[in-house]
């Protein structure tokens, strides 16, 4: 249904960040790719990007031919912010019930799991990470191999911790990795979100009924929700197949769509 659009699209665009910017922005290697040098001022380029940064709000529409735009709905991924949790006297903590979830989250990612221990450390050390903390930001941090970010960037996010997974966007893979229940069961389940018959999780509960232990049932829930609305989202830009801007976005509390970050390789010449 809805997400094999965007694990694709975020691969590639992991895949040129890697190749191309995270010298520049992130210390992660040598950058291999030449910035596109432009003909244009200093302030001719920021009143470019203005007009790019403005038409990549999600729901604007791409009024420039020869480039391409694209939406990404994001919240079907992993939030990492739910690996550590704050306490009601401001203490944090890790959930080990999240690390048990991100283990198998990962490993039906085809990722290493080693780096777990190493994330949620990081995270428990600082401060809840803000809107405007890339997840880049922080995988740039622990060092990991660059040949497994494009994967990553494909399974896990970084929002709110408010932000929980949304299944009506989820993949298979992903459900059933969360509820740890077979392909089989969670494609089934999917389709039956997708086709109303479920839409909260009281219903998935019921779904399930004496099949599972519904304690670890509710806790592997916890952090899941069900609804057709999406809180978390991106634009990137193409141009000749080669990803040039990505803007991270999330709804705000006055439900406006609001940038959280974004990363702006170079600026075609047909923007102006």
């Amino acid at each position: 249904m809805k997400q094999p659009a965007f694990v694709f699209p975020i691969t590639l665009f992991a895949l040129l960040l890697i190749a191309g910017f995270s010298i520049a922005a992130f210390s992660l290697q040598q950058t291999h790719v030449r910035f596109l040098k432009q003909p244009t001022s200093f302030g001719s380029r920021e009143i470019q990007i203005d007009k790019l940064t403005e038409t990549s709000k999600v729901g604007a529409q791409n009024t420039w031919q020869g480039i391409e735009r694209q939406e990404l709905i994001l919240d079907g991924l992993y939030n990492l912010n739910h690996l550590v949790e704050t306490m009601a006297l401001g203490g944090r903590q890790i959930n080990s019930d999240q690390v048990l979830i991100l283990e198998r989250v990962l490993a039906g990612c085809n990722i290493n799991t080693d780096f777990i221990p190493n994330m949620a450390s990081y995270l428990l050390q600082v401060k809840t990470p803000g809107r405007k903390t890339s997840i880049l930001d922080i995988l740039a941090s622990l060092r990991l191999p660059t040949n497994e970010l494009p994967s990553i960037l494909s399974c896990v996010r970084l929002a709110s911790p408010l932000s929980k997974i949304n299944f009506s966007y989820a993949s298979v893979e992903m459900i059933s990795s969360i509820l740890k229940i077979s392909k089989a069961s969670a494609e089934d389940l999917k389709q039956r979100i997708a086709s109303g018959d479920i839409n909260k999780k009281s219903e998935i509960i019921a779904y399930f009924g004496s099949e599972s232990n519904n304690l670890d049932l509710e806790k592997n829930l916890k952090q899941v929700i069900v609804r057709e609305t999406y809180e978390h989202a991106a634009v990137f830009w193409t141009e000749n197949n080669e990803t040039f801007a990505f803007f991270d976005q999330s709804i705000d509390k006055d439900g406006a769509w609001k940038l959280n970050w974004n990363i702006v390789l170079w600026v075609p010449k047909i923007i102006k």
